[in-house]
């Protein structure tokens, strides 16, 4: 690591440890003495209280090549200990940070307003600091504490107790100036890895800790800044009065600016004031303050330039912290970690995890996590183990195939066992308390109405006479039991995680090997309301735009006394025609993209009356019975030629009522549950019962949120806060 570097990450760990307050709120006392009129503003500022300004977080700039080579000798010299509550923590650095901040842009936009000319850095930092100044709310969101002590810690100075991603951002900041470039990240961090692993956990605390190192290398440009400003102020303060002031006051004012580390910016501000003034050989009674200067200052030109530089550096790394910053909020952070995590690169080797969804991949990747933190063992070991064994299975056993079912399913023994773990005896008991789930549910609804009911009788003082009680009994125990229901369910739902099933991304589409029929059952009633119907086919489609789908009007006639009535033909043709004219707008090469599945009366004896068997139910089951028998006909439906014909292959069907909405990529998101392996139904030997995966899945169902005009009462209950995605919310019902 360069000297510069070290010596930067020196000055950061001893403000860290020091507990001295960051913004001194009495004014510099000790500097007022020297200058009494002096701007108090800038007096604050150059408080040498407030110790020496620090060097910005700037290094040798290196090429990706060697950044790669830093890279790998910088994993080479971290040594890290597992983190703990007695880790060293940045958020209060952080705090003082936009402290610092805060004040340096109050100063900094105050002498803007008063027209005085500022530098480009310092336009970066007024024109952003909205950016800024939103830092410590984003940091704190993005990593909590117990996460963070959760993170491994160096063990070697200069960054000793602090986290080793915090060591890795540092270096990639500093050799970057500041800038942000995913490659250069990725391949930074690729070979970091190389002589160091990092755990997820770690990558994961990237995006935020990047952050952290931005806002501390702009709080040190920021101060830079102000600090310089207030410096030039109180020299211009100085030159104004050059006649009153002694060598031996100069001498001590300079001092106290050399602590504050601002000595040559006052010193170059002074010597360009004093410019036509006599200089100490003509006239030293008359120039004491120009032949001082001329002492202090034997080479001004030396000064200026190395200034001008500085100047110009600052400017290039306040310019680049700001973009990086608002790059950090943009990047697929995803996306990088997929491809500098030695265990998701390790997982992508077995070809069901990369078809995944993240949000599956995520889950699987923690639960490898915390696999390697109980077993002691590397997650590269733990990750491995589970490869091995997903690939020692034959092709046929595709629920095996996927980490799931060795992580939460049938396979979970043989993992623990190939690295060495057992079944701690909280999950052996949750794993009990499933099977008693059901009598303890039960069980509870029965006591709670027993008990309300027996409370409600005493209380009103029923029970003198047996007809009495009994009547009472039977009013009160109904409602009684509502309230113990809705109570215990709320409770539940409330308390109980949700558990999410895994699923697929199906990122290029719903594939043909897993086609969807969605069907809306319906009844032809009127032209209006078939148009309607044809119209919300319509709107699936546009909505859920996949090759492999096919839309279908699952349909009855309504109830009647006689087979047929004289209005059905016209119906059926109408709702034929609409599918015609659909099927024109939105042609395909195979199967037709919208059918009608519309079936005879039959006389139903209970009813007395012509229906569509079994109505509803009888539909479905007439469908999937169609589906069963997989010649791609719908044999209990009328024949309409190709506008009835079931699309070969299909798999699988999503019910949907008249008014049901199907959001834009959810249809993609419901194949993506159904097709996971770990999903798919297992039969039982005779084939009567799903003894593994799910057979029927239900998701949720929302109220949509209400126009103005649609605004009503049970909107109000049942619809959520108006302005809330109701899908970004998980939730499980209790009978699910």
């Amino acid at each position: 690591m360069s000297a510069v570097l070290s010596a930067a990450l020196s000055t950061l760990r001893s403000a860290l440890r020091s507990a001295a307050p960051a913004l001194p709120t009495a004014a510099a006392a000790e500097l007022r003495r020297w200058v009494p009129a002096g701007p108090p503003a800038a007096l604050r500022l150059l408080d040498s209280a407030r110790g020496a300004l620090q060097p910005p977080i700037r290094s040798e700039i290196f090429g990706p090549e060697r950044l790669a080579q830093h890279g790998r000798s910088l994993g080479a010299t971290h040594r890290a200990t597992q983190g703990g509550h007695a880790a060293g923590a940045f958020f209060p650095r952080l705090r003082n940070n936009i402290g610092v901040l805060r004040q340096a842009h109050a100063y900094l936009a105050l002498q803007a307003g008063e027209g005085d000319d500022i530098s480009p850095a310092t336009e970066w930092l007024l024109d952003n600091f909205h950016l800024i100044d939103a830092q410590l709310v984003e940091v704190h969101e993005g990593l909590p504490r117990r996460y963070f002590r959760s993170l491994p810690v160096l063990l070697d100075p200069p960054l000793a107790g602090l986290p080793r991603i915090y060591g890795v951002a540092w270096a990639f900041v500093a050799h970057t100036d500041s800038a942000f470039d995913e490659d250069l990240l990725v391949q930074f961090l690729q070979a970091y890895q190389d002589t160091r692993e990092l755990k997820l956990s770690e990558v994961w605390a990237l995006p935020t800790t990047l952050r952290v190192v931005l806002v501390e290398n702009l709080r040190r440009l920021a101060e830079r800044e102000a600090a310089g400003k207030a410096a030039r102020e109180l020299a211009d303060h100085c030159a104004e009065r050059s006649q009153s002031w002694s060598a031996l006051q100069l001498d001590t004012l300079l001092g106290r600016l050399q602590q504050r580390a601002v000595a040559g910016v006052f010193l170059a501000q002074l010597w360009h004031r004093l410019q036509g003034l006599p200089t100490a050989a003509d006239a030293p009674q008359a120039a004491p303050c120009v032949a001082w200067l001329g002492r202090v200052l034997p080479d001004p030109a030396a000064l200026l330039r190395q200034q001008a530089a500085d100047q110009t550096a600052d400017n290039l790394s306040m310019s680049n912290a700001v973009g990086s910053l608002r790059a950090n909020g943009d990047a697929e952070w995803t996306d990088i970690i997929e491809r500098t995590s030695l265990l998701v690169r390790l997982r992508f080797g077995a070809p069901s995890f990369e078809a995944e969804h993240p949000d599956t991949r995520s889950v699987t990747l923690h639960q490898l996590e915390r696999l390697a933190r109980r077993s002691g063992r590397s997650e590269r070991e733990v990750a491995q183990a589970l490869l091995d064994l997903m690939l020692s299975v034959p092709a046929s056993e595709r629920d095996a195939a996927v980490a799931v079912y060795w992580l939460d399913g049938a396979g979970r023994d043989r993992l623990l066992d190939a690295i060495g773990l057992h079944e701690p005896l909280r999950t052996r008991l949750r794993a009990a308390a499933r099977w008693a789930a059901l009598p303890v549910y039960l069980g509870t609804l029965l006591a709670g109405t027993g008990l309300l009911t027996l409370g409600l009788l005493q209380r009103y003082g029923v029970g003198e006479s047996a007809p009495w009680t009994a009547l009472a009994i039977a009013l009160t125990l109904l409602p009684a039991s509502e309230t113990v229901v809705a109570l215990i369910n709320r409770l539940i739902s409330e308390s109980a995680r949700p558990r999410r099933l895994p699923r697929l991304a199906l990122a290029a589409g719903i594939p043909a090997e897993h086609r969807v029929l969605v069907v809306v059952p319906a009844m032809l009633t009127d032209p209006a309301a078939i148009s309607g119907l044809l119209r919300r086919l319509q709107l699936h489609h546009l909505a859920n735009p996949e090759p492999h789908a096919q839309f279908a009007l699952l349909s009855d006639w309504t109830d009647a006394d006689s087979a047929t009535l004289p209005g059905d033909a016209a119906l059926l043709g109408q709702a034929e025609a609409l599918v015609i004219n659909l099927n024109g707008l939105y042609p395909t090469d195979g199967a037709a993209r919208f059918i009608v599945l519309h079936r005879q009366r039959r006389f139903s004896i209970s009813e007395q009356r012509w229906i569509g068997w079994e109505r509803k139910r009888g539909k479905l089951e007439q469908l999937v019975a169609a589906l069963a028998e997989g010649a791609g006909g719908a044999h209990a439906f009328v024949d309409l030629g190709d506008e009835s014909r079931i699309a070969a292959g299909t798999r699988y069907v999503v019910t949907l009522d008249g008014d049901t909405e199907l959001p834009p990529g959810q249809l993609r998101a419901l194949v993506g549950v159904a097709a996971h392996p770990q999903n798919e139904p297992r039969l039982s030997e005779d084939g009567r019962r799903v003894e593994g995966g799910w057979a029927i899945l239900q998701p949720r169902v929302v109220m949509p949120l209400p126009a103005p005009k649609e605004f009503t009462l049970f909107h109000w209950l049942f619809a959520g806060q108006c302005g809330i995605d109701p899908y970004s919310a998980a939730t499980s019902e209790v009978y699910q």
